[in-house]
Order: structure tokens, then C-alpha cells, then sequence
């Protein structure tokens, strides 16, 4: 009788011991859930704000590609004809205004939250701007040689807003023709160089 009672014992010791052991193990892969469960959300939080920094320096991105090509034109205006030099000067003018919003527009969208409509809107006024029919009318009595130098301007800087209007998934305004021949390849490229723009600025 003794030795059953004593088997007996024995095994509800060993039966506390075990019922002890797994509510320790589930307390320590219940902690460990949680602490997995707040990481994850401790990501989510740092990623949100770095996801809206990448699309506003996207953004920026090309807003000082555009700003590159007119400070280049601006620069090259004295060597244009007097009468030429004067008509660039005023849509330059026009343009820089234009780049200044845009950089303002930026940055309120920035501070808005960053949001991709936001960016869009940005840049569709920039380009309403920059090619209306009434502007691009005044740049068509240019003599052929400053004709040729304005086209390839107008042109880097549509390419450039129309890779940022479908980045923020806007639709892409064909590029306007103002001279006789159409912009070659290797002057987008060369213009590309003076202006660190890559493919991905649209030329």
C-alpha cells in the first residue's frame, strides 16, 4: 500500500513539474509573439515617413533637373541675337516663375504628408505653364539657329516633366514642335550630362 501511494506521489510530482515547465515555455513564446508583433509595428512606423521622404525627393528630384535646363538657358541667351536674346528672355522668365512654384508646391505637399496626388497636381500646373500655345507662339518667330537651341530646351523640359507627371501617375502631354527638325538624340544627351539628368528624368 505504501508503495503505491509513493508511486503515486511520484507521479503527480512529475505531473506539476511538466504543467509548470509548459506554462513557463508558454509564457516566454507569448512574450516572445508580442515582442515580434511590436517590432513589426515599430517598422511600419519607421517606413511610413521614409516612404513619404522617397517620393517627395523624387519630386525634388526633378524639379531641379527642370531648374538646370533654364539656368542653362538663361545663360545662353547673351549669345543669341539681340532681338532673339529678348523673346528667350521673356519665356525664361516665365519659366523660372513657373520653377518657383513648383519648388513651393513641393514643399507644401511635402509637409502635407507627401501624398502622390499632391506631387501630380505640382507638376501639371508647371507644365500647363511652360508649354502653352501662347507662349510657344512667340518662341516659333525665332531666326533658325536660336529656334534650334529653344527646342531643345523646351523639349528636355517637357521629357523631364512628363517622367515625373507618369512617376506620379499622371499622363505624359506630347512635346511640343517649334522648329523645323526635331531635337536630336545626342544634344538631349549632351544637355543631359550638363544637367546630371539619367534616363530616368525621361531623355
Amino acid at each position: 500500500m505504501r508503495e503505491v501511494i509513493s508511486n503515486a506521489a511520484g507521479f503527480l510530482l512529475v505531473l506539476g513539474l511538466m504543467y509548470s515547465v509548459l506554462n513557463i515555455a508558454g509564457l516566454v513564446l507569448r512574450r516572445a509573439a508580442c515582442q515580434r508583433l511590436a517590432l513589426v509595428g515599430s517598422l511600419v512606423i519607421l517606413l511610413l515617413p521614409a516612404v513619404g521622404c522617397n517620393v517627395a525627393t523624387t519630386a525634388q528630384d526633378f524639379a531641379n533637373v527642370i531648374t538646370g535646363i533654364l539656368n542653362i538657358a538663361k545663360a545662353e541667351i547673351p549669345a543669341l541675337p539681340p532681338g532673339d536674346g529678348a523673346i528667350v528672355a521673356q519665356w525664361t522668365t516665365l519659366g523660372t516663375t513657373l520653377d518657383g512654384q513648383l519648388q513651393s508646391c513641393i514643399t507644401d505637399a511635402t509637409t502635407a504628408g507627401g501624398k502622390k496626388t499632391a506631387f501630380l497636381a505640382c507638376f501639371n500646373t508647371f507644365a500647363a505653364g511652360i508649354a502653352s500655345p501662347a507662349e510657344l507662339a512667340q518662341l516659333r518667330v525665332l531666326s533658325a539657329g536660336s529656334l534650334s537651341k529653344v527646342q531643345l530646351w523646351v523639349t528636355a523640359i517637357v521629357l523631364g516633366v512628363n517622367a515625373a507627371l507618369t512617376s506620379f501617375g499622371g499622363t505624359a502631354a506630347a512635346t511640343p514642335q517649334i522648329a523645323a527638325e526635331p531635337t536630336s538624340h545626342q544634344d538631349l544627351v549632351a544637355l543631359a550630362r550638363q544637367v546630371g539628368a539619367n534616363p530616368a528624368h525621361g531623355f
